[in-house]
């Protein structure tokens, strides 16, 4: 039997005591948890209910659905932020190389004095001052670059992953749009490590991505956190 089959005929051993929209990736979710398989999961899930650590569940029930929650998606704001970071930090780094290549000797100098501790000529203080000051302010605007990179990576994550689930990629940077929210009760039994099945109830949260242009483009429902209502989170995939 391939693993694909195995996974579907596993999946469909899991049980919810509802017809609930959500239960499908509720099914596909702890199934893939359980036989380990990150490939299945990194289609649909940011994170994984490790039974090596959390337990291992079969069958639960939908005790709750909240209603959807939206937030703007700001994608296009940081898309735009990232590039003009990037481009003043090529800029300044263009700048600083002409200036390192008209003064390479006087740094030279500034440098081994640092390094020995001893006294500058005038000229030179002068340079080790701009020299500084333009390492100083490179680095300042590296970090800008690279935090305007981290930002919309975060905020790109679950609708890269919400709306980029078949074969056709789309650019979600070039959209304005929002974020849908829900969360998720179930009660189920957890089988844990130690072998002890223990009635659990956990919170699941699903998001999705809607985004606006031209025309619409709503994105699937993937899996973000899942919480023990009376501990902490889920394990994120490896």
């Amino acid at each position: 039997m391939s693993r694909s089959c195995a996974f579907l005929l596993a999946a469909a051993t899991l049980i919810g005591c509802s017809s609930a929209p959500e239960q499908p990736i509720l099914n596909q979710f702890f199934t893939a948890s359980r036989l380990r398989d990150n490939t299945s999961l990194a289609n649909f899930s940011m994170v994984a209910f490790d039974p090596g650590v959390q337990g291992i569940i079969i069958s639960y029930s939908i005790t709750g659905v909240t209603p959807e929650q939206r937030r703007p998606l700001g994608l296009k704001a940081l898309e735009q932020a990232r590039q003009d970071a990037e481009s003043a930090d090529l800029e300044f780094s263009k700048h600083k190389y002409e200036y390192q290549t008209t003064n390479i000797d006087a740094i030279k100098r500034v440098l081994k004095s640092e390094r020995e501790n001893a006294k500058l000529a005038p000229k030179d203080a002068e340079v080790q001052a701009a020299w500084s000051k333009l390492v100083d302010d490179g680095n300042a605007l590296s970090k800008k670059a690279v935090d305007a990179k981290r930002r919309l990576a975060a905020e790109k994550a679950v609708a890269d992953m919400s709306i980029n689930g078949g074969p056709t990629h789309v650019d979600v940077a070039k959209y304005d749009g929002e974020l849908v929210s829900k969360d998720v009760s179930i009660s189920a039994p957890v089988k844990l490590p130690s072998g002890q099945t223990v009635q659990k109830s956990l919170v699941i949260t699903m998001q999705r991505a809607v985004l606006k242009g031209d025309k619409e483009l709503t994105g699937r429902w993937v899996i973000t956190s899942i919480k023990d209502a009376a501990a902490g989170a889920s394990t994120r995939r490896s």
